[in-house]
């Protein structure tokens, strides 16, 4: 597992890289790779050449670029990464809802704290990592990781699934109604049924306009603005969701 930890203070930087240690230590049964970086610019530049880390844990106040504005950037990269933050007070956990936060440490920070944090975070990476979905195309069967998946909406008697990497996947035509064969898909909370034939992954949303959807990867799927309503009001009840 790959985590980043950015923080332009030194001595902060030194006292989370030492829990880190401990935290390293403490699992020798996990393959567990910590960055430190003081710039967000330098984090960056690591994290598209290695194709993302697993977990971020940044700082919120730095002088070039905000952990906020440093988060948005990541998560326009693509990825279905963890964002922690480390912050000196909990008044910035509304800023981190809009970039789908997912925890925060408030300073100074604390070994307890940190292993909370991120055990809660290794484990819900794990478990998402876990969950695959097997469908037969025309001339093959493919395994797409839920994690994979931006929406699937039906087309004609088959269903197109969009993909975070900007691949389709069309599956054979189905007998089963759209939402049946959906079923494995909506056992889990990250997939909504938003129209009769279209289920979209919570975890990749960025932005709900008045009658589209945008995901992760600037691509936008249009829905009208009675469903955009809906879409509105699930989506944040499950980012909310995720902070409790």
């Amino acid at each position: 597992m790959k985590i980043a930890i950015c923080d332009d203070e030194a001595d902060c930087l030194a006292r989370v890289s030492a829990i880190a240690d401990q935290y390293t230590n403490q699992h020798s049964d996990q393959t567990l790779r910590f960055d430190t970086f003081s710039h967000p610019d330098d984090l960056l530049e690591a994290a598209e050449k290695i194709g993302g880390y697993d977990i971020y844990l940044l700082d919120i106040i730095m002088p070039d670029r905000s952990g906020i504005d440093l988060g948005l950037r990541l998560r326009e990269m693509g990825g279905d990464s963890r964002i922690i933050y480390l912050t000196s007070s909990p008044e910035y956990a509304l800023d981190a809802f809009r970039v789908k936060a997912f925890d925060y440490i408030v300073k100074p920070i604390d070994s307890p704290a940190f292993f909370k944090v991120m055990d809660e975070a290794a484990a819900s990476i794990e478990k998402k990592k876990d969950r695959s979905l097997l469908v037969k195309t025309p001339d093959r069967s493919v395994k797409l990781p839920f994690d994979s998946i931006l929406y699937a909406e039906k087309n004609l008697r088959a269903i197109r699934y969009t993909l975070t990497g900007g691949r389709t996947i069309e599956s054979v035509s189905i007998r089963l109604p759209f939402a049946q064969a959906m079923a494995d898909l909506l056992e889990d909370p990250r997939f909504f049924l938003c129209s009769q034939s279209m289920v979209v992954n919570l975890d990749h949303i960025t932005e709900v306009e008045n009658s589209a959807v945008v995901f992760e990867t600037a691509c936008r799927a249009f829905l009208g603005e009675k469903l955009c309503r809906k879409l509105r009001d699930t989506w944040a009840e499950y980012l909310f969701g995720q902070e409790d």
